[in-house]
């Protein structure tokens, strides 16, 4: 994930780390997810989601700008946080 927050100019789109990631229960799915949500509504700014039973994808991208911005990048760190918490 660093390499494509790194490459900003050419990457429009970033999966976050949970690409693939598998807690085993939906419940803990739906939890990490509304731990995100309250965090992006924090910062006005909201991923598209993708979720089936106990799999999480989010996609970052600033629609506005049409390309990853700072804003991205924290929501990252934040999603990467709360994933290694569980």
């Amino acid at each position: 994930m660093a390499a494509a927050l790194g490459a900003r100019g050419a990457t429009r789109r970033v999966l976050a780390a949970l690409r693939g990631w598998n807690p085993g229960l939906a419940a803990m799915a739906f939890g990490f997810m509304s731990r995100v949500a309250l965090q992006a509504e924090k910062m006005n700014h909201h991923p598209e989601w993708f979720n089936v039973y106990n799999k999480v994808q989010i996609t970052l991208t600033s629609h506005d700008c049409g390309q990853l911005t700072k804003r991205d990048v924290k929501l990252a760190k934040f999603i990467e946080k709360a994933a290694a918490s569980l």
